[in-house]
């Protein structure tokens, strides 16, 4: 949210927000900020919005290509109970944009290896929608990786496809560094979303073990399938490869949670197709339909009841804690302010809005506790001279080099303990 209002107040991602939000997700969020404000209920809204239409798309695009014997709308159904296993996958999240995204992905990675002939239209429209997809996670981009995978082992796909396919996840790159040069500021693009989105060891926000937890009935239920699926199932050589795609699909969602910026529940936005798929396929195959019916009202059940308990805090197994910030009595007294948070905390600006330019304490540490740099000394004067705000809070004392370099601020500020606030004209 406070993202979204800077980005409709005008600043410009990486430049005046120094945050590594992929560009889409800002962008997106800017957009909600402008026609819903602050409102909670209306992002809900917003996101079993997309959801009921991802879920829909699923099952439609399963449909399409016939991966089941039988046309049914099963799937979809799975899908939306699945998306309810934790509460943070029921917000608007660029996860949650993300995964809609990737169904387009998987929808045009089916086409081919139905198709399997010369339509560059379908692997360009794969490689653009993948490169989408990681402006709103940046993670995904191993997905690339099980797109080439897949098409070298199921479509025989020659170099030419490869590079088509390539092409297509690095144009949209190339045309917001593109963007970023002609404003010059590649650096900060470079520093602020690439260099700081590529890691091999993301923040835990929740437990192994809580997400372990949350996610144990759905992995009860997808081994069950494999088990049905193997004894049971008779699938054509097109549905094998299907259940290939999907089984890679879910391994490779399992290696993005680990080279993940974050991690929390709403990574495993990835996971909820494939186990959609399996899950599907477990309870078509059970003969009897009292017993079929009886399974899917015990993993409604289940999904939900795991998810009330861990919400309210009754299923000890399960912390949340780390997916809140962490209140901090003393800045209670300001509100509705333009304030300039040089520390970590952010649950000042849930009765604030953000002044200047440093949301992610992060990377703004090394600009604002390093002015030895022109560059350094460049950014922060930008940012007083375009949104100077109204609070500076200061609890690692970052501001007295600040005003050293940049004398002209002290006559504009007033310092009260670990707090500056801004002298009325």
């Amino acid at each position: 949210m406070v993202l979204g209002e800077a980005i409709a107040d005008g600043k410009l991602m990486y430049v005046q927000i120094i945050d590594d939000t992929p560009p889409l997700a800002g962008l997106l969020f800017g957009f909600v900020n402008v026609i819903f404000g602050r409102s909670m209920v209306a992002e809900h809204i917003v996101a079993l919005l997309i959801i009921f239409f991802q879920a829909g798309y699923f099952a439609v695009l399963l449909i399409n290509n016939k991966a089941y014997a039988e046309n049914t709308y099963l799937p979809a159904l799975i899908f939306a109970i699945l998306c309810f296993f934790s509460f943070d996958l029921l917000k608007f999240s660029p996860e949650l944009l993300a995964s809609t995204v990737m169904l387009f992905a998987l929808n045009q990675l089916f086409h081919e290896i139905e198709f399997k002939i010369q339509r560059d239209e379908i692997i360009l429209k794969l490689g653009v929608y993948l490169g989408l997809a990681t402006f709103l996670v940046f993670s995904y981009w191993v997905f690339l990786l099980l797109c080439i995978f897949i098409l070298i082992t199921l479509t025989r796909a020659g170099f030419r496809k490869i590079a088509l396919m390539i092409f297509g996840f690095f144009l949209p790159h190339a045309l917001l560094i593109t963007i970023y040069y002609y404003w010059g500021e590649t650096d900060l693009l470079w520093q602020n979303f690439y260099a700081s989105n590529i890691t091999l060891s993301g923040d835990m926000l929740i437990s192994t073990q809580s997400l372990l937890m949350l996610a144990a009935l759905p992995l009860t239920y997808f081994l069950f399938s494999i088990f049905m699926m193997n004894r049971e199932a008779r699938f054509t050589k097109y549905q094998s490869q299907l259940m290939q795609v999907m089984f890679l699909w879910l391994l490779f969602s399992l290696i993005q949670v680990f080279v993940a910026r974050q991690v929390s529940p709403a990574s495993l936005f990835l996971f909820i197709p494939p186990l959609a798929y399996f899950i599907s396929h477990y309870l078509l195959l059970i003969r009897r339909k009292w017993r079929a019916e009886l399974m899917l009202w015990v993993f409604l059940t289940g999904i939900m009841s795991v998810s009330l308990l861990s919400k309210s805090g009754k299923l000890d197994r399960v912390n949340y804690n780390n997916l809140y910030a962490a209140e901090n009595d003393l800045y209670k007294e300001i509100n509705g302010q333009s304030v300039m948070m040089l520390g970590a905390e952010l649950a000042v600006y849930q009765a604030n809005n953000l002044g200047g330019f440093f949301l992610n304490w992060e990377l703004s540490e090394p600009i604002v506790g390093d002015m030895s740099m022109y560059r350094h000394v460049e950014i922060v004067a930008a940012c007083f001279e375009q949104y100077p705000p109204t609070v500076i809070i200061d609890p690692g004392n970052k501001m007295e080099e600040v005003m050293e370099r940049i004398p002209a601020l002290a006559s504009k500020y007033k310092k009260e303990g670990n707090t500056y606030r801004k002298i009325s004209n």
